[in-house]
């Protein structure tokens, strides 16, 4: 199977419950060459003398603020309006093959 074929996107978007017209999986092929160019692109760059960055900034970020507990709802309130509350918690029906 090509990497990118018309067979790819509709087994995908099968598995994913997804229906996909001719034109949406030729766009999602564009779209997908695309990236995979810029990974190729990516993987030229010369990366051996870089450090590896363990934090994504350089200074600690002070901008974040401390968590307040406020307007808080007890669990009946918050459960109230589920069509199927079993034991305190929602109850959906399964949705994974």
């Amino acid at each position: 199977m090509e990497k990118f074929s018309s067979e790819y996107f509709r087994k995908l978007a099968n598995d994913l419950k997804f229906d996909l017209s001719d034109e949406e999986i030729e766009a999602l092929k564009k779209d997908f060459l695309a990236v995979e160019k810029q990974v190729e692109l990516f993987d030229t760059i010369d990366t051996d003398c870089v450090e590896p960055m363990i934090y994504p900034f350089e200074t600690p970020t002070v901008f974040l603020r401390e968590d307040e507990i406020v307007d808080v709802l007890d669990q009946d309130d918050a459960l109230s309006n589920a069509a199927d509350v079993r034991m305190g918690h929602v109850h959906v029906p399964k949705v994974v093959k």
